[in-house]
């Protein structure tokens, strides 16, 4: 086995904006099925609307970009069936998720103009802004209103049948809310696409990546590991804000195999690159069900088979963010064993790195000695009596498990102190949130991260 860390050599890796949001995309399209290509055709019929109606190309840029993760903050499964209700009074109810994303994209520096376009797409056009601002300066922005027009059009449409023969039904129905609901000038240049065949035909084309970033022109970003450990941070709050049970997990796991990784000598760049992996490792977890991921008894059978499935998850969610490249196996990877009774690809020694056996005890360290619903932490002699069976059975690598049961003490120290300190940040989160009045009286959202 090669002991050496293969982490991306470049200081520096070139994407796009386009290329991120739509990974983003890709991810959240887990979260439910029912909503699978909603984003990426809401950010075409969005940047095709931008781009008759004679927006900058940067409007256009950040008009697709938000449209691709406008439901980032959706927080639990039954407000996607909410969202695709077509009736004109649902309350305020849709709001939250609007919130709840502008806040979380605050913390993704890359793209600033974001939060506002994502946490005004439900507002219409003349509409009140003050259930929503938390400041008194706040606009509803023109590309929100865009993105709005586009969300509707594309819930209105039937996907059972062709959307060219829906072309006259949509029409009339989003027509009718000109001046209210909708910015004139949007519905204008709507109506000017809705002539075009083609314009049908590229809201049901399946594969949207080349449609959409061969269509609009979109920025080259250069990022270096710092900014992807950022972006990593991002990733995993998008999976652990939805509940205080393991809103901290992830960063414990990031802390502990930055660590593991000091001990065992590596260089700095290689710790960053385990912490992005920790951060990263439970992103599959987006595509389990929460009943099954906040169950606080004992799972049913088919429930844990379920549960086994995210690693899988992880991986192929990770294989559309290319900066991801070298640390996705580390990531996905983390249930594996060495004698190929882990799951779900059933690895053996040869297929697993020096860094996906890191990340396997800075997983199994951080659960067993965290908090959890169902059990105190475990002290020192069990988490030790544990790992040492494992390793006997052929599971774990004995050089890092004996490099954290000697640093076992130091090793709980920054996990607690990382969890804590994420606790903090995650309960900054809910105040943020819970200061806007339409969270404040929503019952069910409240309870939902509680």
């Amino acid at each position: 086995m090669n002991h050496k860390l293969d982490s991306d050599p470049f200081d520096i890796y070139v994407t796009t904006s386009f290329d991120i949001a739509y990974a983003l995309s890709r991810a959240l399209d887990l979260v439910n099925p029912m909503i699978n290509n909603h984003h990426q055709r809401v950010a075409f019929i969005a940047g095709s609307i931008a781009s008759e109606a004679g927006l900058s190309e940067k409007d256009v840029e950040n008009i697709v970009l938000a449209s691709l993760i406008h439901d980032i903050g959706v927080v639990m499964e039954n407000e996607f069936l909410e969202l695709a209700d077509t009736s004109e009074k649902k309350g305020d109810s849709e709001y939250c998720h609007a919130i709840v994303g502008s806040h979380l994209l605050t913390c993704l520096k890359l793209f600033p103009e974001l939060p506002a376009l994502v946490k005004y797409h439900h507002s219409p056009y003349g509409g009140e802004i003050n259930h929503l601002a938390e400041t008194c300066d706040e606009v509803i922005p023109n590309g929100a209103m865009v993105i709005h027009l586009a969300d509707r059009i594309d819930v209105l449409l039937n996907r059972s049948e062709p959307s060219l023969d829906q072309k006259n039904s949509i029409i009339e129905n989003v027509n009718r809310f000109g001046g209210t609901k909708f910015n004139p000038e949007h519905l204008a240049a709507f109506n000017r696409l809705a002539e075009k065949e083609s314009f049908w035909f590229d809201i049901e084309e399946q594969e949207k990546y080349k449609l959409l970033k061969y269509k609009f022109r979109f920025s080259h970003i250069n990022m270096n590991i710092d900014s992807i450990l950022e972006m990593a941070k991002l990733l995993s709050r998008i999976i652990d804000f939805r509940c205080v049970f393991t809103a901290n997990h992830s960063a414990g796991v990031a802390a502990v195999a930055k660590l593991i990784t000091e001990k065992l000598g590596f260089a700095e760049r290689d710790c960053k690159s385990m912490m992005i992996a920790g951060y990263l490792h439970d992103i599959g977890k987006l595509a389990i069900p929460s009943s099954i991921l906040y169950k606080q008894s004992s799972l049913e059978e088919e429930e844990v088979l379920i549960l086994r499935k995210h690693p899988y998850y992880t991986y192929s969610i990770l294989n559309t963010f290319q900066i991801f490249d070298k640390i996705k196996n580390w990531a996905a990877f983390h249930h594996e064993c060495l004698d190929g009774s882990g799951y779900p690809f059933h690895l053996s020694d040869d297929k697993l790195d020096i860094g996906c056996r890191i990340l396997a005890l800075a997983d199994i360290v951080t659960a067993l000695t965290e908090e959890r619903p169902y059990r105190s932490s475990m002290p020192k002699g069990k988490v030790a009596q544990i790992i040492h069976e494992m390793v006997s059975g052929g599971k774990l690598d004995v050089k890092v498990a004996s490099t954290v049961i000697e640093n076992f003490e130091e090793i709980n120290d920054v996990r607690q102190l990382s969890q804590a300190e994420e606790m903090k940040t995650f309960e900054l989160f809910k105040d943020a949130i819970m200061k806007n009045r339409i969270c404040q009286k929503n019952i069910r959202f409240i309870t939902a991260l509680q």
